[in-house]
């Protein structure tokens, strides 16, 4: 995969996070989109919990909200993150 996609993937991820903790892209988007970026652009699950660590304390990120606040609207981000199990796709082939 080439590094110019697994860019582009981490800042669409990152976007629709933002998005999701501003209210204007829903929470079953938001894990769709992730969970394309892990199966298709080859990002990694550590990647994806290291950016929302990074959304949730840089002040760079989202300045007008407490880290509290944060915190709060990432959390259901997080835990629908929980126990996602990401496999990869199916190889066999499949007889009509």
């Amino acid at each position: 995969m080439g590094l110019e996609v697994k860019d582009w993937a981490m800042r669409w991820v990152e976007g629709s996070i933002i998005s999701c903790v501003k209210g204007r892209t829903p929470l079953n988007m938001v894990i769709g989109r992730i969970k394309r970026a892990l199966n298709s652009y080859g990002l990694k699950m550590d990647e994806i919990l290291a950016l929302i660590d990074a959304v949730e304390s840089n002040p760079v990120y989202l300045p007008t909200l407490s880290k509290a606040e944060k915190s709060a609207r990432l959390k259901p981000i997080k835990d629908a993150l929980i126990g996602l199990q990401i496999k990869p796709p199916s190889t066999t082939k499949h007889s009509l």
